[in-house]
C-alpha cells in the first residue's frame, strides 16, 4: 500500500472509532457529546487523567477497546505520516538532483552503479568529468546519492530514463549494468536518441561484445577478459606488462593512453614530431597520429608534421598526459 494511501486510511480509522466511541459514550453512559468526546480523546492519546464521569461495566468495556483500537490506529497513523515526510525530503533532493542535471552539457550517463561502474565513475570523477548514474536498484541508488553522485533513480533501457539524465546533451555513455541483453538495449536506445553520441558497453561474456557493436556501441569492453588476459601478460610477459604497469615506491602507477588534438592555437603546429620534442617536454610518448586523411599512422616518423585538428595518441602517466594535453590544446 502506497504511503498516502496508509495515511489516509489510518486518519479514516481514527475519524471513525472517535465518532462511535462519542456515540457509545452518549448511548450507554447518558452524558454531553462533549464529554464522551473528551474522554475518546484521552483514551486514544494515553495521557492519564482521570475519568470524566463515572462508568458503568458497559462503559468500561467500550473504555478498553477504544484504548486498544485507538493506540494501535494513532501509531499506525503516526509511523506513516514519518515515512511520508521522509519521502517529501527524498523527493525534493531527487528534484534538486535533477535540476543540477538539467544544466549538464557535455556529461558522462553511466548506467549501473554496481561494483564495476563504481569504479567506472571514480575514474572519470578523477579526470574531472561531470557524470550522471542512472540506477535501478533503490538500494544502490540510495547508496549512490549518500556519496554526493548525481543519481536516476529508474530503468536505463527506457527511452523517459536516459532523457532525464539528460542523454540529448551528453557526450558519452557506459553501459554498465551486470545484463548483457540490458546493456544491448541501452545502447540501442541511447544510438536512437543521439545518433553521435560515443558509447562504450560492458560485456560480461565474450560472445556478447559483436552484438553490442552491432547495436551501435563504440567501444565494448569484456572485464574478465581483459582481467584474465592481463594476469596472464604479467605471468609470461613480465617486460611487456611493466611497460603498463610499475611499482613506485611499493605503489602500483599505471600509464593511461589518450587521444588529444591538437589545437590550431598550439605552439606545436606545423613543427615536426621531433622538433615540437613532445616526449622531451611533457614526458609522455607519441603512439600514433592522423595523417592528412584522417588515417591514423601507427609508428608515426619523426619527421611527420602536427597538423590542426588532428588526433594524437599518447602514453604516459596521468601527469604527463595532462602536460601533452596542454601542449597540444594550450588554456
Amino acid at each position: 500500500m502506497r504511503l498516502t494511501s496508509k495515511l489516509w486510511t489510518g486518519a479514516l480509522g481514527l475519524s471513525v472509532l472517535t465518532a462511535l466511541g462519542t456515540l457509545g459514550y452518549v448511548l450507554i453512559e447518558k452524558v454531553s457529546v462533549l464529554d464522551a468526546l473528551y474522554m475518546v480523546a484521552i483514551t486514544i492519546t494515553t495521557v492519564g487523567f482521570s475519568e470524566v464521569f463515572e462508568m458503568s461495566p458497559a462503559g468500561r468495556i467500550l473504555t478498553i477497546g477504544i484504548m486498544i483500537l485507538g493506540v494501535g490506529l494513532a501509531l499506525y497513523t503516526a509511523s506513516a505520516a514519518i515515512e511520508r515526510l521522509f519521502d517529501l525530503g527524498v523527493e525534493r533532493q531527487r528534484t534538486r538532483i535533477r535540476k543540477v542535471i538539467s544544466e549538464y552539457q557535455d556529461h558522462v550517463i553511466l548506467c549501473g552503479f554496481g561494483r564495476v561502474g563504481r569504479g567506472v565513475y571514480r575514474n572519470l570523477i578523477d579526470r574531472g568529468e561531470k557524470v550522471v548514474v542512472v540506477e535501478e536498484d533503490p538500494a544502490s541508488a540510495a547508496d549512490a546519492e549518500l556519496e554526493g553522485v548525481a543519481v536516476i533513480l529508474g530503468d536505463a533501457t527506457f527511452n523517459d530514463t536516459l532523457e532525464a539524465a539528460g542523454i540529448a546533451r551528453a557526450k558519452a555513455l557506459v553501459a554498465c549494468v551486470a545484463d548483457d541483453s540490458d546493456n544491448l538495449v541501452i545502447i540501442l536506445s541511447a544510438r536512437s536518441i543521439h545518433p553521435t553520441i560515443h558509447l562504450v558497453s560492458r560485456a560480461s561474456e565474450q560472445e556478447s561484445e559483436s552484438k553490442l557493436r552491432l547495436a551501435g556501441a563504440d567501444r565494448v569492453v569484456a572485464p574478465q577478459v581483459v582481467g584474465s588476459e592481463r594476469l596472464a601478460a604479467m605471468t609470461v610477459e613480465k617486460n611487456l606488462a611493466e611497460v603498463f604497469d610499475v611499482f613506485v615506491g611499493g605503489r602500483a602507477v599505471e600509464f593511461s593512453v589518450e587521444e588529444l588534438r591538437v589545437d590550431e592555437h598550439s605552439p606545436v603546429v606545423g613543427l615536426s614530431i621531433r622538433d615540437a620534442a613532445i616526449r622531451e617536454r611533457s614526458g609522455a610518448l607519441i603512439l600514433a597520429v592522423e595523417d592528412q586523411s584522417r588515417n591514423m599512422l601507427h609508428a608515426p616518423s619523426p619527421e611527420h608534421v602536427l597538423l590542426p585538428a588532428s588526433a594524437v595518441i599518447v602514453v604516459g602517466t596521468a601527469q604527463q598526459v595532462t602536460a601533452a594535453a596542454q601542449l597540444f590544446a594550450p588554456a
